[in-house]
């Protein structure tokens, strides 16, 4: 079955039942993307549209990029991209939503850091720092994933506009 026709009822169904925050207003965050598994661009492309279908603005998108796995190595290769966004769901709102997609476009559970048809992580949103069991802000592989250097670095921005600030 083709990635895009997957679930779509189910999909329509929960973002029309999705609630956004309302009294944040519109806040920045920013989105790494990944696929090493089937149709990795297929899967990242159908990442952004549900972005874009849950009324969240894409502000910008570094491309795709080919990466070499980092925690464990004996996988195929990662396609890779950063967003940056902005949504007036609130961080677990947001952590949410991306976990939602990933069921939706056919994530499955398998070993940690092991290979994954798509991976949505927060990277950072605006300037919450917190550390719980399920979700840490900015992402702990922010500093040290050289890769995410090089796709900021794409959209002009290092980690520490990302993590210091809110760029808008």
């Amino acid at each position: 079955m083709d990635v895009r026709e997957r679930r779509k009822g189910d999909a329509r169904n929960w973002l029309s039942g999705l609630k956004l925050a309302e009294a944040a207003g519109a806040m920045i965050a920013f989105l790494a993307l990944g696929s090493n598994l089937g149709d990795r661009a297929g899967f990242l492309d159908e990442a952004r549209n549900r972005i874009r279908g849950a009324g969240i603005s894409i502000l910008m998108d570094s491309g795709n990029m080919e990466t070499k796995p980092v925690l464990l190595a004996d996988q195929p290769d990662f396609l890779n991209a950063v967003l940056k966004i902005e949504t007036s769901l609130s961080a677990m709102e947001l952590l949410d939503f991306a976990k939602r997609t990933e069921s939706i476009l056919g994530r499955q559970a398998t070993v940690r850091y092991g290979p994954r048809e798509i991976d949505i992580d927060i990277l950072a949103y605006e300037q919450e720092v917190r550390n719980d069991s399920k979700l840490t802000l900015p992402h702990p592989g922010l500093r040290d994933r050289e890769y995410l250097h090089i796709l900021l670095a794409r959209m002009g921005l290092s980690t520490s506009d990302v993590t210091d600030h809110p760029v808008r």
